[in-house]
């Protein structure tokens, strides 16, 4: 006798759609809202240094071509600029497209308020698409210090 077909059928389904989301998460980039920066200072003669740690909120988001470490080290690093941009109410997010294999690396640098830290690390080399969401004042003009951390996601 013959099993029926129809419970493989939906165990193979189940798991193909388990799959999916971790598939995807390997292949998405996102800089993270907010840095914990640990701080140790500096203390003249007859002072006592007390590190202290210090959360910032994400304020940018560059994507930069090239080797990460000669770019980073660069004062002149090769940013890309979006392919387009959309204005949507107060918001206005870029856009930039991968389409295509590509030989060099493209990496995400993460900038944060009130510190010179920053986070950076290399897109996947099946991202296809970059998507950064700025905040825009009633004017329509870019706010650099936004309230909140701006949206990014790369995939």
């Amino acid at each position: 006798m013959r099993k029926p077909l129809v419970p493989l059928l939906l165990a193979v389904a189940a798991l193909s759609l388990s799959a999916a989301p971790a598939a995807r998460a390997a292949t998405e980039l996102r800089c993270p809202s907010t840095l914990m920066v640990q701080a140790q200072p500096d203390a003249p003669s007859g002072w006592s240094p007390y590190p202290g740690k210090d959360s910032h909120p994400l304020v940018g988001v560059t994507i930069i071509e090239g080797d990460r470490a000669a770019q980073m080290a660069s004062a002149a690093r090769v940013t890309l600029a979006p392919d387009r941009e959309v204005r949507r109410g107060r918001s206005l997010i870029q856009v930039w497209e991968f389409p295509g294999a590509r030989k060099d690396t493209i990496f995400l640098l993460c900038r944060y308020r009130g510190t010179e830290a920053t986070l950076a690390a290399d897109l996947p080399r099946g991202t296809r698409r970059c998507t950064v969401t700025l905040e825009l004042d009633a004017r329509g003009e870019w706010i650099p210090e936004p309230k909140g951390p701006i949206q990014n996601e790369c995939r």
